[in-house]
């Protein structure tokens, strides 16, 4: 790949988020991709490239890029993401713990999500 990382110091995670909006070519997304990502983000890539063309079916690559783009969605804003990991791991934790930490099963989200679309004729 060719583009060069961006600098988070240089744009606001508001800009970031506007120019991914706006582009969401692999280009854009690993520009917009903190350093410690880009290893991975140029394997996974190349892995999705190869497998589209050896099964002659573009969505592990589309699956891939829309994967990567949300993680630079998220990593826009360094801070954020981190609190939001850090919140993430805790409830793990207290989850794991046997702690009622309120939300929905996933199960039931599901279910309920379903019946809407259903319901809506799609």
């Amino acid at each position: 790949m060719t583009a060069q990382p961006h600098e988070h110091h240089r744009r606001s995670p508001a800009r970031i988020r506007a120019s991914l909006r706006d582009d969401r070519s692999p280009r854009a997304i690993r520009a917009a991709l903190p350093a410690e990502d880009l290893d991975a983000f140029d394997r996974e890539y190349r892995e999705a490239l190869r497998r589209a063309g050896d099964e002659l079916d573009l969505t592990p690559l589309h699956d891939c890029v829309e994967s990567w783009w949300r993680q630079a969605v998220l990593k826009a804003d360094p801070v954020a993401y981190a609190n939001m990991v850090e919140q993430a791991e805790d409830l793990q934790r207290r989850a794991e713990g046997g702690e009622p930490v309120g939300g929905v099963p996933w199960d039931d989200a599901f279910e309920a999500r379903l019946r809407r679309r259903t319901e809506a004729g799609e």
